[in-house]
């Protein structure tokens, strides 16, 4: 088992007040065969620098420079560099428990999983601690379909994943919620999932990072996007109830741009769009016989022909 190397994947950007304690927290790992790869995806503070001096302490860093183009293709470069048998991504302003990737590869390996998965904990930049996803607290196996249970939280930086997940799947470049985008073919070509149940991932919650500003603006056609293509995936490969359950998160989307986004002139596509791809939600859900009750598909057809009705009363 010490003998894998697992590559671990830091894309950077301006992160100067956050980035030795992270990757501190990477070189400290009880697990020591790792590539840690530093992205600094065209920083304009330190971060740069900063990667260089890292470097020099730990033959074990890989830094590479590139112009700026984003989270996804700052981890898609990172890919492309890793040498190891798993993946791990670490998100700059973010750090790890010591025993992490240990633990991580230790059920992984054990239990024959091609994804591991430990819990996340939130944490401010004023210090306070609150659980952010801890779905079990011991070790767990999901096996088969169980394993789509973990769709709920698709980010990758809680999670240890065998290379060859990730043959010809790439995070999608100048997409938010980019994890979104391809979690669901990730899980469907694992054969098992371990749940580690260990406080791992420690995960800092910014008023101006990507996910702790506001949530109602125009990237959030990013996420109904996203949730669109999920739906699409496991309703071509016939994953029930998963695929139904993708059905209902689109609705719900849909619905939440409908009521919180306001409408202007460089949007009315993007609604258009939103409002396409849940017609086929719409029409799934419709013709379904399980577990859609006559009150959902009441307001099903209200959200596909009267929105801005279904707005004021849902």
């Amino acid at each position: 088992m010490k003998e894998t190397m697992v590559s671990v994947i830091i894309p950077i950007y301006n992160v100067e007040q956050f980035l030795n304690k992270c990757v501190n927290s990477v070189l400290n790992q009880t697990y020591k065969n790792l590539e840690i790869i530093l992205v600094d995806d065209g920083s304009t503070d330190e971060s740069g620098e900063m990667c260089d001096q890292l470097k020099k302490i730990d033959k074990r860093i890989i830094v590479i420079h590139k112009p700026n183009g984003g989270l996804s293709d700052a981890r898609n470069v990172g890919l492309d560099a890793a040498r190891g048998e798993y993946y791990a991504f670490v998100d700059s302003d973010d750090y790890i428990s010591e025993d992490m990737i240990e633990s991580m590869v230790n059920c992984a390996v054990r239990f024959s999983c091609e994804i591991a998965i430990c819990n996340m904990v939130r944490f401010s930049e004023k210090n306070n601690v609150k659980p952010f996803y801890c779905p079990v607290h011991k070790e767990q196996i999901l096996k088969n379909k169980d394993k789509f249970l973990t769709l709920n939280q698709p980010s990758v930086c809680n999670k240890l994943f065998k290379a060859n997940l990730f043959e010809d799947i790439y995070f999608p470049k100048g997409k938010y919620y980019e994890d979104t985008f391809i979690y669901h073919k990730l899980l469907y070509r694992a054969k098992n999932v371990v749940l580690t149940g260990k406080d791992s991932y420690w995960y800092l919650e910014r008023e101006n990072s990507i996910v702790g500003g506001e949530q109602y603006t125009d990237r959030y056609f990013d996420f109904i996007e996203a949730v669109y293509k999920r739906m699409e995936f496991l309703l071509q490969k016939q994953v029930q109830p998963y695929a139904q359950e993708a059905c209902l998160s689109l609705y719900a989307a849909v619905s939440n741009a409908e009521k919180y986004i306001k409408k202007n002139k460089n949007n009315e596509n993007k609604f258009k769009r939103a409002r396409q791809e849940f017609y086929l939600a719409y029409q799934q859900l419709m013709k379904s016989r399980k577990n859609i009750t006559a009150k959902q598909k009441i307001r099903l057809i209200i959200l596909r022909y009267f929105p801005a009705i279904h707005s004021k009363i849902y």
